[in-house]
């Protein structure tokens, strides 16, 4: 089965993904796959937006004390494969199991990005006034699904552990970004770094022992002058200039970039596994990582040329690209 992830919006005033979801509806763009406990609708002979907000609120209104009363889910997976009523059952299941099995809810399936995902809006007030309690909600909603899935976590967890140990680093910047491109947290925390994923530690690595073995890594000069070189004859042919990759809310009320790519980086990742990490702040490319999935090891930018040239920002060609060391 694909992997399948969600994301919670918890901070929102009244229903907005009501009326984001039958737009999307109504422009073709979503489908209404599923509504669940909404019975007194079933008097409408035709149901608007406004109508399902007014249901959901009046709900809402039965505790007073509640300041953000809609449940607004997305689950999503890679590509279109997965079949549709296997998506459906899963969204049922991961409802139940968070506590929401008797609420009135609407599942819909979105089709106009290239990743099928599924919105799911319901309230977190029941009819008795009582609140569905939210504490560690994230780490239920990965852990729960992950079990509906049918995700062993800690084995995943070893599965990749036992590769990515495997890479040649030289820093924990460099670990951190490696950690971060299977889905990890990586970062320092007293006396230990520590990997998080689904919510949870999954290991505490001594940082004494951990920045003595990246200071013992030595740069593999050979391999460097290979990736140079095929850089440098890529370079004329694809396109250099880093495009950002958004992630956008729901409505779109808002976006943040969270990636850069160009078709340069997709070029050297599709052809010799070469996965070019742009580093950005505040809209503004500062640099690159390179991670050599062919040999597991990581590379600075500045290791194998100057960072305007590599983003086509810089016509002439750079010294940078004539390998510096003979072996």
């Amino acid at each position: 089965m694909n992997t399948v992830i969600v994301r919670l919006f918890t901070k929102s005033n009244g229903f907005p993904a009501v009326s984001y979801n039958m737009d999307k509806v109504n422009a073709s763009a979503a489908e209404l796959l599923s509504v669940r406990n909404m019975d007194l609708l079933k008097a409408y002979s035709f149901i608007r937006s406004i109508d399902i907000e007014h249901y959901f609120g009046a709900i809402a209104s039965l505790n007073t004390r509640s300041h953000f009363d809609q449940f607004h889910a997305v689950l999503s997976t890679k590509g279109v494969q997965m079949d549709k009523q296997v998506f459906l059952d899963i969204a049922h299941k991961w409802m139940e199991a968070m506590g929401y099995k008797r609420q009135p809810y609407l599942i819909f399936l979105h089709t106009d990005t290239p990743n099928r995902h599924i919105h799911i809006v319901s309230t977190d007030v029941r009819l008795d006034g009582s609140k569905i309690s939210d504490s560690f909600d994230r780490i239920r909603a990965v852990t729960e699904l992950n079990r509906i899935c049918g995700v062993d976590e800690a084995k995943s967890f070893q599965e990749d552990i036992s590769r990515l140990i495997k890479y040649r680093c030289s820093s924990t910047a460099q670990l951190e970004i490696l950690f971060k491109q299977k889905g990890y947290r990586f970062f320092s925390h007293k006396d230990n770094f520590l990997v998080r994923k689904y919510g949870k530690t999954l290991i505490r690595i001594p940082s004494d022992a951990l920045l003595n073995s990246l200071s013992a890594a030595k740069a593999d000069f050979k391999r460097i002058g290979e990736i140079k070189s095929f850089i440098s004859s890529a370079m004329f042919i694809h396109n250099r200039k880093p495009e950002p990759i958004y992630q956008l809310g729901p409505g779109r009320a808002w976006r943040k970039i969270i990636a850069y790519r160009s078709d340069l980086a997709d070029f050297l990742h599709s052809a010799a596994n070469l996965e070019v990490v742009y580093l950005f702040s505040r809209r503004t490319v500062t640099g690159f990582m390179l991670i050599d999935h062919h040999t597991a090891q990581l590379f600075a930018g500045e290791e194998l040329t100057d960072l305007h040239y590599f983003m086509g920002s810089l016509k002439q060609q750079s010294p940078a690209l004539t390998p510096s060391h003979q072996h």
